[in-house]
């Protein structure tokens, strides 16, 4: 029997860590730079997938034949398959956790699919661009928490469960190739369930000034935090969540310029809307000069400065309140006790538009109880006077709420054509109207103005 010395222990040691930093070197490289080499064995094995779908002893399928395959529940994939894609996402900021993304192609991709797998740091391995081939056979294909189709190793409940550290060697790997990945440029107005899963580029956006002061995280929240982004073509709205456990939570939001942000489609929680999601704040390039609103008012300071109340009817009148969508609104309500007679004008400020040749119109309206309906008017020569005899009103076209029976039922009013104001002054007015039949109770927010 051999006996081991002390010295021969003390080498044993030495050559044993050298082993293990090669290995380490060899599946991961540092923070900051793509990894280049494949491990010996991980080599071994892709150039064994490759020789069997030459020789026909595995079949390859697109990313799309594979979603295909998905019937609406978690599915065990038993079949010699193997498919390929580019990843899309990386875990190096935080913002992912446990998973990728990765597209069919690195260009103009068509399909998207999520990747859960039980490794942290896998974005050494598995970085952006990265191709990576997936053994499927003895995997699931499913929707995740998020309802996302997924390609995971287990099952959780109604949901594809993580591959785990011990099935990840024998299933998903990668090749020499890291591609780079073009963001695909889509309008957020247009983003549906196609693009779930691909880096996508929002271009001609910016975050909203009443975002100031915010970061990335709102620091009340426990798990992920969602900012809309603005698209300045359309004034569509699309959120962008942040987790807790990324490293740029506290990062200001950038709200200096307008540009282009990209990011991974995926959903929130339960799949309840979709959202974007970045891999790091350096996707943001804001260099721009911002496109804000002629005027905006979503009444967060408290107070109806912005306005003019003119009431020619009844003791009521329009007030600010604290409630609203999300909070904070201008608000009406004929009732006093019982149902009063009113007559009440909500009228801006001026609003200047010399230097516009068209502009538009946008606001939310809840309403409830049963009243006269709010009417919508512009003018462009209102003095300050009774509106029933000062200017001239010209009523507007206006999406409003009727649902008499919710306080969340909130309404977009659509666009609202208001260029016959342009090159002068516009004046916006809502007018609230109830009887002792009936006295509605109206809030309006987000009133905002744009020229172009």
């Amino acid at each position: 029997m051999k006996t081991i010395t002390m010295r021969n222990a003390k080498l044993l040691k030495i050559r044993l860590i050298i082993v293990i930093m090669t290995l380490i070197s060899c599946l991961k490289d540092d923070d900051y730079n793509i990894p280049k080499l494949l491990g010996n064995e991980e080599n071994a094995q892709l150039q064994g997938i490759i020789q069997e779908l030459q020789n026909g002893g595995i079949t390859e399928i697109s990313l799309s034949e594979l979603l295909g395959l998905y019937k609406g529940q978690v599915t065990l994939i038993e079949s010699d398959i193997v498919t390929k894609g580019y990843v899309t996402s990386s875990d190096r900021t935080g913002n992912f956790y446990k998973e990728f993304y990765m597209q069919d192609v690195p260009e103009n991709p068509t399909v998207g699919v999520n990747v859960v797998l039980n490794q942290l740091d896998s974005y050494n391995q598995f970085n952006i661009g990265r191709e990576v081939y997936i053994k499927l056979k003895g995997l699931y294909l499913g929707k995740n928490a998020l309802e996302v189709l997924t390609i995971g190793g287990t099952v959780d409940g109604d949901h594809v469960g993580q591959i785990t550290a011990n099935q990840i060697p024998n299933h998903i790997f990668r090749s020499k190739n890291t591609m780079e990945i073009v963001p695909l440029g889509v309008p957020p107005s247009l983003v549906d369930d196609s693009h779930l899963g691909m880096f996508l580029a929002f271009e001609n956006v910016q975050f909203d000034l009443d975002l100031q002061g915010k970061t990335f995280l709102d620091p009340n929240d426990d798990f992920d935090t969602q900012r809309n982004i603005r698209s300045c073509d359309s004034d569509f709205e699309f959120p962008i969540e942040t987790s807790s456990f990324a490293n740029f939570t506290q990062v200001p939001l950038p709200l200096d310029a307008k540009g282009t942000l990209s990011g991974i489609i995926t959903q929130s929680y339960g799949g309840k809307e979709k959202v974007m999601v970045l891999n790091d704040i350096d996707d943001i390039d804001f260099t721009d000069a911002r496109c804000d609103p002629v005027f905006f008012d979503t009444f967060s300071q408290g107070n109806l400065n912005n306005w003019t109340i003119y009431s020619t009817l009844g003791d009521e009148t329009w007030y600010y309140n604290s409630y609203g969508n999300p909070r904070d609104s201008a608000t009406m309500s004929g009732f006093n006790g019982e149902n009063q007679p009113n007559d009440d004008w909500l009228i801006s400020n001026a609003i200047d538009l010399s230097p516009y040749s068209v502009a538009r119109l946008t606001f939310q309206s809840v309403v409830r109880y049963s009243g006269p309906s709010l009417e919508v008017y512009m003018s462009t020569n209102y003095k300050g006077g009774d509106p029933n005899s000062d200017g001239t009103w010209v009523m507007l076209n206006a999406n409003l709420d009727t649902n008499t029976g919710s306080w969340s039922s909130w309404k977009d009013s659509g666009d609202i054509d208001v260029s016959e104001a342009v090159g002068g002054n516009l004046f916006i007015a809502f007018r609230y109207r109830s009887t002792v039949t009936g006295s509605s109770t109206y809030e309006i927010d987000n009133v905002k103005v744009r020229g172009e």
